[in-house]
């Protein structure tokens, strides 16, 4: 029944994030119930709460004018494909380190740095900014990346 989670419990908390995004796009709306209900996270929440703020969120996402089946939830993630052509264009092509393609693409999108701590900035944890890129954000790095191949090719 709930294929794909570890307990019932799991499926609920994914469900009202999902919900949320649903109904606003983002985290505000289980921000704002929480808040206004005490807690911080959706994780204090005991069962019966997260049931019942469950229902309360199917509820208004079914008296929404479009269904949610209609609706993304989030632009789809980045491939292996455009990974790989990163990867090799800024390791071998460019002999960067993982710091600097990281401070590479902190320069071209500044709002993926406030989505991580400081030790995976510290440490260049290249996999979870992967893991945030969109497939139209990771094609905009690799056209960057060939430009600046192209353009020292052409100054050799």
């Amino acid at each position: 029944m709930y294929r794909g989670f570890k307990t019932y419990r799991h499926f609920l908390n994914y469900q009202l994030h999902a919900l949320s995004a649903i109904i606003c796009g983002d985290d505000t709306v289980i921000d704002e119930e929480l808040a206004r209900r005490g807690f911080e996270s959706v994780k204090q929440l005991n069962d019966r709460e997260a049931e019942l703020l469950y229902r309360q969120l199917k509820e208004v996402v079914n008296k929404l004018k479009s269904p949610p089946s209609e609706l993304k939830l989030s632009p789809p993630r980045m491939t292996d494909k455009q990974r790989k052509a990163i990867l090799k264009l800024a390791r071998y092509t460019f002999n960067w380190s993982d710091e600097a393609l990281i401070s590479y693409i902190f320069d071209m999108y500044p709002d993926k740095r406030k989505r991580l701590n400081n030790w995976e900035i510290k440490n260049a944890n290249i996999h979870k900014i992967f893991n945030m890129l969109s497939i139209k954000e990771a094609d905009k790095v690799i056209k960057r990346l060939d430009k600046i191949k192209a353009r020292n090719e052409s100054k050799n």
